[in-house]
């Protein structure tokens, strides 16, 4: 059994362009070798996504998102990692205008999300590398009057996950 530890980076895309979340943490890989599957251990910090009108802040989130199981994948002959991950997100800070609208972690996703992850040919274990996905967003409970809103403006197909996995040295 082989041991890789990474540094995550990337973003989420939420309904095509219209917001980007960056996310960044630490993924610790256990793979082997002779079989190509590999499980991993994924931990990722806070978001904090803004959304700017003519230089002025309108929006601030702050998002987390939490691995609900490990990641599971494999290598296939071409080089190409496959991998799913099954997260939830709680808003845990909402403002607009400079406004709190939301607070605490009662705002969170109703269902887990599967995201699935796939690498171009000629992946490296070793070296890490980019991993991409397109995944459905559940709808979110418990963010009050604004949870129409915010299933309006997140919920649904068209989200992507863009990776890059950076051996620890």
């Amino acid at each position: 059994m082989e041991e890789i530890a990474y540094r995550v980076r990337g973003f989420l895309t939420i309904r095509g362009k219209f917001l980007r979340a960056p996310v960044s943490g630490s993924l610790a890989v256990r793979s082997d070798p002779g079989s190509g599957c590999l499980t991993g251990d994924l931990a990722l910090g806070q978001s904090d996504i803004s959304r700017k009108v003519l230089g002025a802040r309108l929006l601030h989130a702050t998002a987390q998102i939490t691995p609900e199981s490990p990641v599971i994948g494999h290598i296939d002959g071409e080089g190409r990692l496959f991998a799913t991950v099954t997260v939830n997100a709680v808003i845990t800070r909402l403002e607009a205008c400079g406004q709190t609208l939301i607070s605490g972690s009662s705002c969170r996703t109703a269902t887990h999300a599967v995201v699935p992850l796939r690498s171009a040919p000629g992946f490296s274990l070793r070296q890490g590398g980019r991993l991409a996905g397109s995944y459905y967003r559940p709808p979110f409970r418990g963010g009050g009057w604004l949870t129409p809103v915010l299933n309006l403006l997140g919920t649904g197909p068209g989200n992507t996950a863009v990776i890059d996995l950076l051996p620890e040295s």
